[in-house]
């Protein structure tokens, strides 16, 4: 039967009987070409509206399977939604090819013609090292225009940044303003975002499957093209499945011990954790993360209760589950961060404050208004008589926190240790606590157990080969992961020398893991150690002061393959870091500053200049 057949009543100077005599014999295949030809077309005159139809060079693409899915990932998150989006398009028969961006040639952009981008944001709003290149390019002048290209994006981010997905938004934005058609609509995901990318995978890939036969379903595991560091390899088959443990199935690990690392009269509070791995089956390597799903503080819930004037045991929906409000507010809505979408959602529900609009929409002072302040702050500077269920709507879900693994599994079979320093400060009259930190250090005693899971970061790894030498910059919490580097080199005999710049305030109180820091040195998997501690002298001295001293040193390692590692605060130490290294580069080359800017770029795109920052 003919596709025409079905067609509306048609607009006046159409003749059907002469479009129905033009058509006969065409295939449903040739119908849906020629549509996306006549549309195409019409798009030329500016007078098309919103996509109804694929033009001719997705069509076929479609009709060959050809798709092209682009990720751009910090951590690996985006690489791993790429391979959800991978999996749920070969279950539908296509074939596609999975691409970082950052071993992506940008002139490739022009040969797309389904492309599905997959990409983060960091901070505030800045793309991932992996996409820098490309996100810069695509913004450019040079950025060719690409008026045969579908697309569709989707963004993971953060609602606790206020740029929230900005570097999706951009890409997104980009790809449209250069002749691209969207597939779909951006879709922008929080913290948690396999489920909703499953969503959006079946979305656009029905989307496509309206412009392509039926191909027969390819099975989970069969041989598949992906691109593994620039070149291709099919993907190995699939093994059974272990259990898997994330956010709706987090494991309950038993604390077997902490101990608080800094001395008595220390500024800092510093705990070492151990959690059992035992009969998990979990596993992890150096570099990874351990997210832990907290509790909201006790007392926090019940200024919470007594500023919204609710009772604790007030019926609550959540997911398609009965709750008690104290249940709900406790373990799983957030209380001590307030983000933006928060406050539109409460703004919403209490018109009688005016100035809250006020606030969202002084978007250069947002950020000095939500930080520090907390639900309980909201509800009693803002009071509104809401429900329960009302509140709960507002909120946003309480989400795990991601901590550093400071331990090889190597060297502490079923085991996974944590380096965590407690938050506390005081802001609007109140003490207040991080989250996740406060829980472990003043909630979780040993013999209890805590909701864990381990999240895969692809990126912040050892060398493949293990004669490269390592330069770890991790003052504070930072040297957490550089802990398991150090155990996992050690465990395994690995040949290239490992390079520790350690800081804190005080030699005598803020050490931490000094006496493992003094064996490794003596046995000698630990080839240099260089301390700075701040407040020991007249003069503060911080890890990238020691990085300067040591300028030669650090030079001429990286000249020789070495892998520079920072993990921290990335506010002021990791720009600081970064800023010592540029001046390292260009004082030991002799050449200038953009010299050494290309240099530090390379170290980024060859993965060999690696953050952890936070």
């Amino acid at each position: 039967m003919s596709l025409l057949s079905t067609s509306p009543t048609l607009p006046a100077g159409l003749n059907d009987q002469a479009l129905q005599q033009l058509t006969t014999g065409l295939t449903d295949q040739q119908l849906i070409w020629l549509s996306g030809y006549l549309y195409g077309r019409a798009g030329v005159s500016g007078s098309a509206p919103a996509p109804l139809a694929a033009p001719a060079a997705a069509v076929a693409a479609a009709e060959t399977g050809r798709l092209t899915i682009l990720f751009g990932s910090q951590t690996g998150n985006s690489q791993k939604a790429a391979g959800i989006v991978a999996e749920a398009a070969r279950r539908r028969g296509l074939a596609p090819t999975v691409r970082d961006m950052n071993d992506y040639p940008p002139r490739d952009l022009k040969t797309e013609q389904l492309l599905l981008v997959v990409v983060s944001t960091q901070g505030e709003g800045d793309p991932p090292i992996a996409a820098e290149e490309l996100h810069q390019f695509l913004l450019s002048t040079r950025a060719p225009k690409l008026p045969e290209l579908q697309y569709a994006v989707l963004a993971l981010g953060d609602k606790s940044y206020l740029q929230y997905c900005q570097t999706g938004f951009e890409f997104d934005q980009r790809l449209a303003e250069l002749g691209g058609r969207r597939l779909a609509e951006r879709l922008d995901c929080d913290v948690a975002f396999a489920d909703e990318t499953r969503q959006w995978a079946e979305q656009v890939l029905s989307r496509i499957a309206e412009w392509q036969p039926a191909p027969a379903p390819v099975a989970t595991g069969a041989a598949v093209m992906a691109s593994v560091g620039g070149s291709y390899a099919p993907e190995p088959a699939a093994l059974p499945a272990a259990v898997e443990y994330n956010a709706r199935h987090p494991f309950a690990a038993e604390l077997l011990e902490k101990i608080q690392l800094n001395g008595r009269g220390s500024t800092r509070e510093t705990y070492h954790l151990e959690f059992s791995l035992a009969d998990s089956g979990l596993t992890y390597e150096p570099g990874d993360a351990l997210l832990v799903q907290p509790r909201n503080r006790p007392t926090l819930v019940q200024e919470v209760l007594e500023a919204a004037r609710l009772t604790a045991a007030a019926p609550v929906r959540l997911d398609a589950e009965e709750l008690d409000l104290t249940t709900a507010l406790t373990e799983r809505l957030e209380l001590s961060v307030l983000t933006r979408d928060v406050l539109e959602r409460y703004a919403a529900v209490a018109p009688q404050h005016a100035e809250l609009q006020e606030i969202l929409a002084d978007k250069p002072n947002l950020g000095t208004f939500l930080y520090g302040r907390d639900v309980a702050d909201l509800l009693t500077e803002f009071p509104v008589d809401l429900s329960g269920q009302q509140l709960a709507a507002v909120l946003r879900p309480l989400p795990a926190r991601a901590y550093s693994i400071a331990s090889s599994l190597a060297a502490h079979p079923e085991e996974v240790h944590l380096t965590v320093g407690a938050v506390r400060y005081a802001t609007n009259g109140r003490a207040k606590h991080g989250t996740c930190s406060g829980y472990q250090a003043d909630h979780l005693a040993v013999g209890e157990h805590a909701r864990v899971w381990v999240d895969r970061n692809e990126y912040f790894k050892l060398p493949p080969d293990a004669a490269t030498d390592l330069i770890m910059v991790g003052p504070g919490t930072g040297v957490a992961p550089f802990r398991a580097f150090v155990e996992e080199r050690a465990e395994t005999g690995a040949a290239g020398r490992n390079w520790l710049l350690f800081g804190n305030p005080h030699f005598t109180t803020d050490f931490l893991y000094q006496t493992e820091w003094q064996q490794h040195l003596k046995r000698g998997t630990l080839n240099r150690l260089d301390l700075a501690f701040s407040r020991d002298q007249a003069a503060k001295i911080y890890v990238q002061q020691r990085l300067l001293e040591q300028s030669r040193r650090v030079y001429d390692q990286l000249e020789n393959g070495a892998y520079f590692y920072v993990c921290g605060d990335k506010t002021r130490m990791a720009h600081d870091v970064q800023q010592a290294l540029l001046r390292i580069i260009q004082q030991e080359s002799g050449h200038d500053a953009d010299y050494a800017a290309e240099y530090l770029r390379q170290l980024k795109k060859a993965r060999r200049f690696l953050e952890d920052v936070y």
